[in-house]
């Protein structure tokens, strides 16, 4: 069982561009972590970072005391899961077989009774049992997302990288998403979340990350972080905070 994920001076270049800049924070078993910023501060390649697509140019990722790219491709999909901001859907692949896919690192010749187990287990665990024999072309936005996190799970993974979970759903499959990452939170899972929405980084993390220019602009639990302060520098609005609602409200000036 992993009970940290350590990032440590993590730096990343596109080119000449420096996409992560000495990013270093501590993630243990059983938080959730939100990675708040801008568009373009380096959310979504901390995320390739941690699992193992992306190679920084300096610095490390470490999963307990092992190094992420020292761990085989095969073992680390067993470790991470990784749920993305878009995908790409066609054909006529039902959610069943979708789903199984995330048991590739598991599976030999053919899916076993264990490999089936399992994909129902993570369905039921997103409550998304009932679409196990839909085309993944018939389905809602929330639904899809659903899927999308069960497939992730069907692979038994310590830690979960979600990013922009919530992007395109109406409100009510928002709430959804977001309570299912509450909950898989007290399993155990170290889960770390790209987000946009700020309101909802400080309902559901443990600690938030808020990356600008690829850099660590402040780190540490939401009300630390998430300040008018903060928010204003970072992204350039003002804001106004509810505490006891735990509502974050940007003010606008037209």
């Amino acid at each position: 069982m992993v009970i940290e994920v350590r990032i440590r001076d993590v730096k990343v270049y596109y080119r000449s561009i420096k996409a992560l800049d000495g990013v270093s924070l501590t993630v243990k078993r059983g938080e959730v972590l939100s990675v708040v910023g801008p568009n373009g501060a380096g959310k979504s390649t901390l995320l390739k970072v941690v699992n193992g697509v992306l190679k920084p140019k300096m610095g490390s990722v470490y999963l307990d005391q092992r190094a992420v790219w020292e761990i085989k491709s095969r073992d680390l999909a067993k470790i991470c899961g990784a749920v993305p901001q878009r995908v790409q859907v066609g054909g006529m692949l039902t959610v069943y077989d979708f789903v199984m896919t995330g048991r590739r690192p598991y599976i030999g010749f053919a899916p076993s009774k264990l490999d089936e187990a399992k994909v129902y287990d993570a369905l039921e665990t997103v409550g998304a049992i009932d679409l196990v024999g839909r085309g993944l072309e018939e389905l809602s936005g929330g639904e899809l997302q659903r899927v999308l996190i069960a497939r992730a799970l069907a692979a038994e993974p310590e830690v979960l990288l979600l990013d922009e979970p919530t992007s395109n759903l109406d409100l009510k499959y928002q709430v959804e998403v977001l309570r299912l990452v509450r909950s898989l939170r007290s399993r155990g899972l170290i889960i770390i979340m790209a987000i946009h929405d700020l309101t909802y980084a400080y309902r559901v993390s443990d600690k938030i990350l808020m990356l600008n220019s690829g850099k660590v602009y402040a780190a540490g639990k939401p009300e630390e972080v998430l300040t008018a302060k903060n928010i204003s520098e970072v992204y350039g609005v003002e804001p106004l905070i509810f505490d006891e609602y735990r509502l974050i409200v940007p003010l606008l000036r037209v």
